[in-house]
């Protein structure tokens, strides 16, 4: 099939809400065409289509808006957040490749991008949106966050009621043929929240890809691994939390304790936190040489929904996992079995000392956890029912299509 696939932001390289992108994005492209269309942050990233050339046959990188004015005069009638990704080059391109191969599916990551495939949807192509979270609800969570500032929130807070009148339009609409989900929570919510969607619901997983598990040092090293700018709110949310409130209790325990924070673009908030127990790690090159340096791995989110790749990744790693009930939400891990689950901060330093005394005893764990990442989360699997799923929903759309005169 020939799939144009649309998303808010270039998914190269990997990070963050991009892995999820990026890995559907390299898994598809073994059975189907795929024609890529990202909006970018800045001209420097506008450049860089190499690494998605691998995979797709053509890639567009667009300016994220027109103009600010534009965007602004935009929102008067749109969320801030479709207006600024809703590009009439983008809607023109897509006519004009249709008219060259006659495209077959339009893959729309995130509700906000859809207005760029609106003509093209009037053609009869199958439109499916993959929903990374329920965005009007987890922008409306962000206002909950005391680490940004009380403008903000409240802008946060305005935003979600605008895009949720957006998102029920687009539901209601019965232009969307089919919507993804990362979790089964993520798909009840939606469904109970929109029971008049006529749109086919289907979830597939968020997941990571089978690597090389690298040997923990043995020494008494705690990593987190994240997007690490103000952007990634609940990232910066969570490393705060866990060295203002979980660190201290692991020191008096643990003098020599080490907190690795590795990701992309660390704020100046992560970046003075540098000291002599907290290390930083900024834009590494490979995750497994970052894995290597730690014995567990900590996911402590307080905030944001969807499943977590980092959570999948330090499981097909196979470290020891201590997270809130946060870091493991829509997913099958349990606490006790595959990961230590703590919501507060002595309860989660005393997971984090005894993952770091005596790592040998939670061997079980760390191999319940494989064995399910293994099972139910790596990428390839995903990828091949995605597939099959992509190219059975167009078959039956084409045919009543054509029964109906399309």
């Amino acid at each position: 099939m020939n799939i144009v696939w649309l998303t808010p932001e270039i998914p190269y390289p990997p990070y963050g809400g991009r892995n999820g992108v990026f890995n559907r994005i390299v898994q598809l492209s073994k059975y189907h065409n795929i024609y890529l269309f990202s909006i970018a942050y800045s001209e420097e990233e506008k450049n860089m289509t190499g690494k998605m050339e691998h995979y797709c046959k053509e890639v567009r990188y667009y300016n994220r808006s027109d103009s600010k004015a534009k965007t602004l005069f935009k929102s008067i009638v749109l969320p801030y957040t479709v207006a600024s990704r809703s590009l009439h080059n983008i809607m023109l391109d897509i006519e004009e490749l249709n008219r060259r191969i006659a495209i077959d599916s339009v893959i729309i990551d995130f509700p906000n991008m859809y207005l760029n495939a609106k003509k093209i949807a009037k053609s009869n192509v199958f439109i499916t949106v993959n929903q990374h979270n329920i965005e009007y609800k987890r922008m409306r969570e962000m206002a909950n966050i005391q680490t940004i500032s009380f403008f903000k929130r409240l802008a946060y807070y305005i935003e979600s009621f605008r895009l949720e009148l957006y998102e029920a339009w687009l539901y209601r609409s019965r232009i969307i043929d089919s919507i993804t989900f990362f979790s089964e929570d993520d798909l009840q919510f939606f469904g109970n929240r929109w029971k008049n969607c006529s749109s086919d619901l289907k979830v597939f997983p968020l997941g990571a890809n089978c690597m090389n598990s690298v040997p923990a040092p043995e020494k008494h090293y705690i990593l987190f691994v994240g997007r690490l700018d103000e952007v990634a709110v609940t990232n910066v949310e969570a490393v705060m939390w866990f060295c203002d409130n979980v660190l201290p209790y692991i020191k008096e325990k643990i003098s020599d304790v080490k907190f690795i924070i590795a990701g992309a673009n660390p704020s100046k908030r992560i970046m003075d936190r540098i000291s002599e127990n907290i290390m930083v790690i900024p834009n590494y090159q490979n995750l497994q040489e970052v894995y290597a340096q730690a014995d567990c791995v900590v996911l402590p989110l307080l905030s944001g929904g969807g499943v977590k790749g980092k959570l999948l990744e330090a499981a097909a790693l196979r470290r020891i996992i201590i997270t809130t009930s946060k870091g493991i939400e829509g997913t099958k891990f349990q606490n006790g079995k595959h990961v230590f689950l703590a919501d507060n901060p002595l309860e989660f330093a005393n997971a984090c000392i005894r993952a770091l005394e005596d790592s040998s005893a939670c061997a079980d764990m760390i191999e319940a956890s494989y064995d399910l990442f293994e099972t139910c989360y790596s990428w390839e699997t995903i990828g091949r029912e995605y597939s099959l799923y992509l190219t059975e929903k167009v078959q039956i759309h084409n045919v009543d299509v054509n029964k109906n005169g399309g």
